[in-house]
């Protein structure tokens, strides 16, 4: 089924604006609809393109968008705050809800990678949302981090971040550093999404703003990561149906971290875990090809 993108901008609480993509199939009648969440990203450009487009083809509406200070959003660059995203989600969602063309009583979202435990903080706080699907989404932050590093490590990051607390309250300016003395990547997932970034455009986000590479974010985010907990949420999802869908073989968001999200999880729920596969390959082609069957198809289920 063809389909028709529209540019959009919205407020958040904070004032800032926020670039928005909305995908409408087209054809006659009010749609089901889907807010899509990015990842670590940040950026509406990479990875839910294909996401929009797989669930237009099934006549489901969506809107992608950039958190604030990622993209194309206004705000501060720098922070990975998840509970920032929350609520930049929550105003999204209200965007895609308030347009005529769309059924606000047939709503879902779709969390991808780290938009997986911020879908499910949004569902779990707005009832109007039906259905939920989180594809490689990791666990809490403080599973997903210490699962990145070994021990020895771990305990080194937390001596660390007291002394950044520390300097920040003597009126110091926060740390900034690379990505990867936040998440420790794995050498193949760099390279698999180097590749990534390549082949879809790449991204804007933090490109030539206060002074920070695209790759660079204040180290206290770790603090804001630490205090996000999916699994609390799930447990408010009696609502929703939750479809998550993990590679059994992905090193960034391990399996076991995911086991206390699915556990806590109310309501109607399915777990798919895909054979052999690890993050990039729900990334992009074929992996996240054949997740989209599965992701459109639990839509149609539950957002008739």
């Amino acid at each position: 089924m063809a389909s028709e993108e529209t540019e959009l901008r919205f407020r958040n609480a904070h004032g800032e604006t926020l670039a928005a993509t909305f995908c409408l199939p087209t054809g006659q009648g009010r749609r089901p609809a889907v807010l899509l969440c990015q990842g670590l990203s940040g950026v509406r450009n990479l990875v839910l393109p294909e996401v929009a487009h797989a669930l237009a083809s099934g006549g489901i509406a969506s809107l992608r968008f950039d958190y604030c200070g990622f993209g194309d959003s206004s705000g501060e660059r720098g922070w990975i705050d998840p509970t920032a995203r929350v609520a930049d989600a929550k105003y999204a969602l209200e965007a895609l809800l308030a347009r005529s063309e769309i059924d606000p009583t047939r709503a879902g979202i779709y969390g991808h990678s780290y938009g997986g435990p911020v879908a499910v903080h949004v569902a779990a706080s707005d009832r109007r949302i039906r259905a939920l699907v989180s594809v490689s989404g990791p666990g809490s932050g403080s599973d997903m981090l210490r699962a990145a590093r070994p021990a020895w490590a771990w305990v080194e990051l937390r001596h660390r971040l007291d002394q950044e607390r520390s300097r920040i309250a003597a009126g110091q300016s926060p740390e900034v550093v690379d990505i990867g003395e936040i998440f420790p990547f794995s050498p193949k997932f760099e390279s698999a999404y180097a590749e990534l970034q390549a082949s879809q455009g790449g991204t804007s986000a933090l490109e030539g703003a206060d002074g920070l590479g695209k790759s660079q974010f204040y180290l206290a985010s770790i603090d804001r990561m630490l205090a996000f907990h999916p699994e609390a949420a799930a447990s408010d999802l009696g609502h929703c149906a939750t479809l998550l869908i993990n590679g059994e073989d992905d090193d960034t968001a391990p399996v076991e971290t995911v086991e206390p999200v699915f556990r806590a999880l109310a309501g109607t729920k399915r777990w798919d875990l895909v054979i052999g596969a690890d993050h990039n390959d729900l990334d992009s082609d074929p992996g996240l090809a054949q997740a989209l069957v599965a992701v459109v198809e639990w839509f149609h289920a539950h957002l008739k």
